[in-house]
């Protein structure tokens, strides 16, 4: 469940806590916003018991996964159906909070993560995969809290998480591509090949640009502007951080856009 790992559980709560605030006029006091932390958290469980589940094979092969519980054999294929039953049932649960709509975009959101693992098998990119998946959380919150479908700015917030997902996977691939290469899976990282820092400064940039957009749009104060600065200033400390390419320092620039991620949410 990677519980004790939970990087990827603040990286996807930021999305929804964008919109959320967004959407709400800052307000997160209510019980909308514990309901999506609940989901965030049983939603990212669940994808990394599926994929964990389906990448098995794949996983005892690369240093950074051999020592998984499911690829190093220490629980069986029957207790990690019961763990992703129980999670499924809790996760589902949660639909008896949200309206029609954003049900609806919750069963694609489903569907990606359950197509995700696959990707990897047959797309040359499978982190953009990935960022569509992070992405429909955008539409999910926005319906939830205000039932309607996506209008413009929420469209902009769903191409800036889908950018900054393929931009953050990136880096986190870059530290496995020895690995990758090996035994045949498919990434961005090996795609972008010897141009991967170029397209990561790229897709940062596109993303940074994104959110000046919002806020323009929004007519939000010089407070927003001067924590998306701050963010900007990671982005940068990132990109001298994967020069080298070195293993735990690309693993460091991953785990710091969650500081990317809480900047902007508090501006």
């Amino acid at each position: 469940m990677r519980l004790d790992k939970p990087i990827g559980i603040f990286l996807l709560l930021c999305p929804s806590f964008w919109v959320i605030a967004y959407s709400n006029e800052g307000n997160l006091n209510n019980q909308l916003s514990l309901i999506f932390l609940i989901g965030v958290i049983t939603t990212r469980t669940i994808g990394c018991v599926i994929n964990d589940f389906f990448d098995k094979d794949f996983d005892k092969h690369v240093i950074r996964t051999k020592n998984r519980p499911y690829a190093s054999k220490l629980i069986s294929t029957k207790e990690v159906l019961i763990i992703f039953t129980i999670l499924a049932m809790l996760n589902l649960s949660l639909f008896f909070f949200l309206n029609l709509k954003a049900i609806y975009f919750s069963l694609i959101a489903i569907i990606f993560i359950i197509f995700y693992p696959f990707t990897k098998r047959f797309f040359k990119a499978p982190q953009i995969f990935l960022g569509f998946t992070f992405a429909t959380s955008t539409f999910i919150s926005y319906a939830a809290v205000t039932n309607s479908f996506p209008n413009f700015i929420i469209i902009l917030f769903f191409f800036g998480t889908l950018v900054w997902v393929t931009m953050f996977d990136t880096i986190y691939a870059m530290s496995d591509k020895k690995d990758d290469l090996k035994i045949g899976v498919n990434s961005t990282a090996i795609l972008f090949g010897d141009k991967d820092k170029i397209a990561v400064a790229l897709l940062q940039f596109i993303f940074f640009v994104i959110f000046l957009y919002i806020g323009y749009l929004n007519e939000y104060s010089y407070i927003y502007y001067l924590f998306l600065v701050f963010a900007i200033m990671v982005g940068v400390y990132n990109q001298l951080l994967i020069k080298k390419r070195d293993l735990a320092l690309c693993m460091t620039a991953f785990k710091n856009n969650q500081y990317i991620g809480y900047l902007i949410f508090f501006g």
